[in-house]
């Protein structure tokens, strides 16, 4: 885990209902490709719907519990 990542993650578990990457900017002050490549390397985030954003859509993104015994995809 990264330092970001692990950022990332507090963010995300204190907000159960998810963070677009312009709110995890705002909030963990990391560039947002750097949160974007971030969040694609976690395991335990999702996207869990989209949300509009100025004139475009944003992907809203949570954190699931993975169970310790779960196989890799």
């Amino acid at each position: 885990m990264t330092p970001l990542q692990n950022r990332i993650r507090d963010a995300l578990q204190k907000h159960e209902d998810g963070m677009t990457v312009s709110q995890l900017v705002l909030t963990v002050r990391g560039s947002p490709e750097a949160i974007r490549k971030a969040l694609a390397r976690m395991g335990d985030s999702y996207i869990d719907r989209w949300v509009k954003e100025g004139w475009n859509f944003a992907a809203v993104h949570c954190l699931v519990a993975v169970p310790e015994d779960c196989p890799r995809p």
